[in-house]
């Protein structure tokens, strides 16, 4: 609890402490959210309506994000439980984590080595979801590319799958470097939010496209802070 309100990293952790923020708020759900306003159909005339709906959405991205935090912090404590001050924590990676979770912790009830696998399955589907929902929308949107939704969701699946597929023969043989590849991943990713947030708090903050629903400046000074204090650990990291 008390690293969570007052992280301590080692200049060791630094790339692993970027990945974590890159792969739980990862910028293209920014997009997302911000598309998912379109899903209920609401008179943009009637405020209170306008205020309700910003209420549900507020609602569902903090549970969505709250969610993701849990979960990363589950599998951080079991990993530090299990496996801080060893030997074998230098050699973990997501190709043999499952087995030394099966060693440390046993088999039981529910085989944890099934349940690790269960939960990549679940991170990787959310994911690519995620990611290609946000590139339709793109499509949609920004480009105002209009195409038939199996052709749309043919060509944003296929961004997503095939260099994921190339990565996955490319590195068949060689874990560890699949490991470091993921862990720059994340960090490229970390190094995208502030490409997403800041033109979204740039339009948000002006009155003559939000009108009254405007942010006002410490919401947006508080938002842009976070931006400039990641690119600025992504640099170190880089360095």
């Amino acid at each position: 609890m008390l690293g969570i309100l007052v992280p301590r990293l080692s200049s060791k952790t630094i790339r692993q402490a970027v990945g974590v923020v890159g792969c739980v708020i990862m910028p293209h759900n920014v997009f997302l959210h911000s598309a998912l306003v379109q899903s209920r159909k609401v008179d943009p005339k009637k405020i209170g309506r306008v205020q309700e709906a910003l209420n549900y959405y507020s609602i569902e991205s903090a549970a969505a994000l709250a969610v993701s935090f849990m979960i990363n912090l589950f599998v951080t404590t079991v990993f530090a439980k299990g496996f801080y001050g060893t030997k074998q924590a230098d050699s973990i990676g997501l190709v043999n984590a499952g087995q030394y979770l099966e060693e440390k912790y046993g088999g039981g009830v529910f085989p944890i080595l099934y349940i690790w696998g269960i939960g990549l399955l679940a991170a990787g589907q959310s994911s690519t979801i995620t990611g290609t929902y946000a590139g339709q929308f793109i499509m949609g949107g920004f480009l105002n590319l209009r195409l038939k939704k199996w052709l749309r969701a043919l060509i944003t699946r296929s961004f997503a799958i095939v260099p994921t597929i190339i990565v996955a023969i490319v590195f068949n043989k060689s874990e560890g470097s699949l490991d470091v590849l993921n862990e720059w991943l994340n960090v490229l990713q970390s190094m995208q939010i502030p490409f997403a947030l800041i033109p979204l708090l740039t339009l948000v903050s002006k009155e003559k496209i939000m009108g009254t629903f405007r942010v006002g400046p410490v919401l947006e000074v508080s938002s842009l802070s976070p931006c400039s204090f990641i690119l600025l650990i992504v640099n170190y990291s880089i360095r």
